[in-house]
C-alpha cells in the first residue's frame, strides 16, 4: 500500500467514531486494501488509519 508523503505540519482534523466527532491530527494518507482512501490520524499519541469518509477538517 503506497503512502502519500506527510504534510510539512500535521493538519487538525476531526474523526467520527461511534457517532461522535473527536479531535486529531492528520499525519499521512494511503490507499487501503479495499481500494478506499485512508488517513493516518494521531489522537493523544495513538495512531490509527481511518477511512477518509470519517474525517473532516477541524473547525478552528
Amino acid at each position: 500500500m503506497p503512502v502519500a508523503p506527510s504534510p510539512a505540519r500535521p493538519i487538525a482534523v476531526q474523526i467520527r467514531i461511534g457517532g461522535r466527532w473527536i479531535a486529531g491530527q492528520e499525519l499521512g494518507r494511503r490507499t487501503g486494501t479495499a481500494g478506499t482512501d485512508e488517513i493516518l490520524v494521531s489522537h493523544h499519541g495513538h495512531l490509527v488509519w481511518v477511512d477518509q469518509s470519517s474525517v473532516r477538517e477541524s473547525r478552528s
